[in-house]
Formats: structure tokens, C-alpha cells, sequence
């Protein structure tokens, strides 16, 4: 059958089930080559929308530059999905659909300008940043948006005035926009205005400005610190978190005097910030607020304790399993899973009775984590519990432990009221099994030698020595499965996790 025909007979088969698996279909249309172009094409202009896209999405695989003005055609599609699959494919096709972008951005249809804006910015030839400025005062707001996206792609220095012109914006939407945009472009020009939008009253365009800040890295360390200084309440806790984020040690200094501030919410920031950049002075500080009496300090101090990451927080983690405040005890059991060594184990394996599922939970993850043979028994023992997300963690953590004394306990729980439960216990038992027989086997001991017979004597040869009889071979006993228990507590709901 000739290749028109065949990639025609897809296309009519799709058309009668659009519900089948687009990307199946696609790639069957591209692999016959360019020559399903033609039939492509004039799928564009099928009445069932699913077709449409197909089409342009296919078109767009095979780079056909052919197609471009049809496909330019239909970022006016009564379809936003096949709007969309249009101007994905003109942004795969390239440099030969710039010219018939450029026309469409400035025509009369709102969607074209729109979808054109955002493919110029995706093909990413900064020689079109000036006709996408032009667009920032388009009439409409979605074409203003797309253009100042597609200029924060094109990373031109030439769009940097006109943006920050543009994060000066009461649209909030365009504002935000724009920051995300500056951030892409990096340029030292842009850190104070940023710095500045982390004041701005709309929380989307606070944060927006923090990602661009923490996207220029070490240049905007200054215009960061100097907020944390004089900022107001709503700056300074964003600014410590910024600088956490960046990472650089410069900062800990300031990071570590605003530990003493009278805002919590910058102590908290503050210290997660310090155990991101890491660092021995940060130690004692942190330990020090593990007495606070506000329990979101104690967590934030625990978290920065436990990003650390060392071996000197162990004990401090350990202590906080015991902390009256279920949050705070979870995050130390987490943490103790990156900082903690055979010594937490005990402490651990307590913590698998907590009241609380979610802290027996990251306990039984930290306890995997640690992978110290010592735990098999405590966390056999919660293979028991009421709550099914903790006997999976369970499960998952004997698998990573990997010791066979655990099987019997496993299996036992092959009658689990919970399928996954029972899935990872199947999977856990099989790899086990898998590792234990792939174990060199110890070799028997080397047997002695019969004796030799005696040479014969002319006169009266002896009988010869007796063998010893071999010992008889016998297949080992396979355990016998444990019962599961008849019933399990019904597990109880989760609390909201703090952030």
C-alpha cells in the first residue's frame, strides 16, 4: 500500500475511535516518513478536533515546513487544544516558521498572536525580541502575558527594561509574569527591582520574585541580606528562605543573628535556611532551639538539624522522638534516616509504637535508610500495625534490610487485609529469596582419603580395610508459614502534616 494511502488509513481509523492512544498514533503516522505530510495536512481541517491535534502534532514530529501555513491556520482553531498542538508544532519546525509567526503576531485573531508569541519564544531566535516588546502593550492580556514569557525565554538583555517595566504592572498576572521572566534572563540590573517585589502585596508575585532570586544565585546575595536587615515581617521571612536556597556561606552570619529575632517565622526560616547551607557553626544554635516553647520553632530547628546531615545531631534527633508535639517527633524521625547510624536504631524502633501513624511511619523509612540488621525484630513486631501505611513501610523496610531472619514474619502477612500490603510482601519475600540463593554456599569439609588395601604377600593376602559408609543426604525443612492474625484494628485517619 502506498505511504499516502496507509498514513490516510490511520488517520480515518483514529477519526472513528478518538479516544485511542494519541502518542500510539502519532508515531505510527511519523515513522512513515515525510510523505504522510500531505495527508496530514488536510487532516487539519477534520471536523472532530481530536483529528486536528493529531494532525499538528504529527506535523510538528516531522518537522514538515511544508505545512506551516496550515498550521498557522489553526492557531485561530475553534479548539484551544488544537490551538495549542499548532503552535507546539511551528516551535519544533523552527527557524522556517519564524517569518509566518511574525505575521501572525501582529494579525487581528488574539489567539494567533497569543500561540505565535509563546512559539517564537520556545524556537528562542532572540532577532525577534523587539516585535515581542511591541506586543506588551497588545490589547489583550493574554497576548501581553505569552510576549513576556516568550522574552524571559529568549533571555535578551534587550527585554530587560521593558520588563521591569512590566513587574511595576497592577496586573498582578503580568507582574508575576514578569519576574519569572528576569529570573531567566539573570542579569545583575535585575536583583534590586526583584528584591524590591518581595514587598509586593500579591503573594504570587513574592514568590515569583524569590524563585528569580534564588535563579541569579550569589549576585543576589546583598540585595537578599539587606532584606533580611530591614525588610518588613512578610519580607524577611522570604528572604531567609532565599538565601537557604541559594546556599551560599555568606550568608550564615546574618542567618545566625536572626535566630534572635522577635518575628518566629524568620527564626524558623532562618534556621532551615542554616541547615541547607550546612556548616559546623550552625550546630549549638539549632540545638539550642530544640527547647523553645513554640512548637513550630522546635520543628524548624529539628529540620535544620537534620539537613546537616552529621553524625553530631544524632543524639539531638533521638532526644526530640520524644517530643510532646507530633510534627516534631515525625521530622526527627525522618531526619534520623539521612543523619543516623546503628546508635538510633533502639530509639527508632520505639518510636514504631507512636501514637501518631505518620511518626511510626518515617521511622520505619529511616530504619530502611539506616539498613542496620538490629531493627528486625522492632519492625517484625509492627508488621502487626493497625495502620496499612505503616505495615508497607514496614515491609519496605525489611526488604531494603535484607536479612532472612525477617521471611517468616513476611510471609505470615501474605493474608493481609490491605492488597498492597500483601503485593509488597510478595515482591519483598521473592527478592529476598533471590539474594539468599545467590549467596556462595559454603563448601563441605574435604572427607579423608580411604585407606589403601595392603599389597598382597605371597602367603596369605588380608582382607581389606572396611569403607566407612556415607552419610545419608537429606533435604532441609522448608519453615512453615506463621498464621496471619484473623483481624486487624481498622486503620485510623491521618492528621493534616505541617509545613
Amino acid at each position: 500500500m502506498p505511504i499516502k494511502r496507509k498514513a490516510s488509513a490511520i488517520i480515518q481509523k483514529f477519526a472513528k475511535q478518538p479516544s485511542s492512544d494519541l502518542d500510539e498514533t502519532v508515531a505510527a503516522l511519523v515513522g512513515l516518513g515525510s510523505e504522510a505530510a500531505e495527508p496530514l495536512v488536510k487532516a487539519l481541517a477534520h471536523k472532530a478536533y481530536q483529528v486536528r491535534v493529531l494532525a499538528a502534532t504529527a506535523l510538528g514530529r516531522l518537522r514538515a515546513a511544508d505545512a506551516v501555513p496550515d498550521l498557522v491556520l489553526v492557531l485561530s482553531d475553534s479548539s484551544v487544544n488544537a490551538q495549542q498542538a499548532a503552535a507546539t508544532a511551528l516551535a519544533h519546525i523552527g527557524e522556517r516558521a519564524v517569518e509566518a509567526l511574525l505575521d501572525a503576531l501582529i494579525g487581528r485573531d488574539q489567539s494567533a498572536r497569543r500561540w505565535a508569541a509563546e512559539a517564537l519564544g520556545n524556537i528562542g531566535d532572540e532577532s525577534v525580541a523587539q516585535q515581542l516588546v511591541q506586543r506588551l502593550t497588545d490589547q489583550n492580556v493574554e497576548v501581553q502575558r505569552a510576549a513576556v514569557t516568550a522574552l524571559g525565554d529568549l533571555k535578551s538583555s534587550r527585554a530587560i527594561q521593558p520588563l521591569l517595566n512590566v513587574l511595576e504592572s497592577d496586573n498582578v498576572e503580568l507582574a508575576r509574569a514578569a519576574a519569572e521572566a528576569l529570573g531567566k534572563i539573570k542579569g545583575s540590573v535585575v536583583v534590586d527591582p526583584l528584591a524590591r517585589a518581595l514587598a509586593s502585596p500579591s503573594a504570587d508575585v513574592r514568590t515569583a520574585a524569590a524563585r528569580s532570586l534564588q535563579q541569579v544565585g550569589a549576585r543576589a546575595l546583598p540585595a537578599v541580606l539587606e532584606q533580611l536587615r530591614t525588610g518588613d515581617d512578610v519580607v524577611r521571612p522570604v528572604a531567609a528562605e532565599i538565601l537557604g536556597n541559594i546556599g551560599d556561606a555568606e550568608a550564615t552570619s546574618a542567618l545566625l543573628e536572626a535566630l534572635d529575632d522577635r518575628n518566629e517565622r524568620v527564626v524558623r526560616y532562618a534556621a532551615i535556611a542554616l541547615g541547607k547551607i550546612g556548616g559546623k557553626r550552625a550546630k549549638a544554635p539549632l540545638s539550642k532551639l530544640l527547647k523553645h516553647p513554640r512548637e513550630d520553632v522546635r520543628y524548624a530547628a529539628v529540620e535544620g538539624l537534620s539537613l546537616l546531615g552529621t553524625k553530631t545531631v544524632e543524639q539531638d534527633l533521638i532526644a526530640r522522638l520524644r517530643d510532646p508535639d507530633w510534627v516534631v517527633r515525625l521530622t526527627a524521625a525522618r531526619g534520623l534516616g539521612r543523619a543516623g547510624t546503628g546508635a538510633a536504631v533502639r530509639a527508632l524502633s520505639q518510636a514504631l509504637k507512636d501514637d501518631e501513624w505518620s511518626v511510626a511511619f518515617h521511622a520505619c523509612n529511616s530504619l530502611g535508610e539506616i539498613r542496620d540488621k538490629k531493627a528486625v525484630p522492632g519492625l517484625a513486631r509492627a508488621l502487626e500495625h493497625s495502620d496499612a501505611r505503616v505495615r508497607r513501610a514496614t515491609v519496605a523496610a525489611l526488604r531494603r534490610i535484607g536479612d532472612p531472619r525477617a521471611l517468616d514474619s513476611l510471609r505470615a502477612c501474605l493474608k493481609d487485609p490491605d492488597d498492597r500490603v500483601k503485593e509488597a510482601v510478595i515482591e519483598a519475600v521473592q527478592e529476598m529469596q533471590a539474594k539468599a540463593k545467590r549467596k556462595p554456599a559454603v563448601k563441605p569439609a574435604l572427607k579423608e582419603p580411604a585407606p589403601k588395601k595392603p599389597e598382597p604377600k605371597a602367603a596369605a593376602p588380608s582382607k581389606p580395610a572396611p569403607r566407612k559408609p556415607e552419610p545419608k543426604k537429606t533435604e532441609p525443612k522448608r519453615a512453615e508459614p506463621k498464621k496471619a492474625d484473623a483481624k486487624r484494628v481498622p486503620p485510623k485517619k491521618s492528621k493534616p502534616s505541617r509545613k
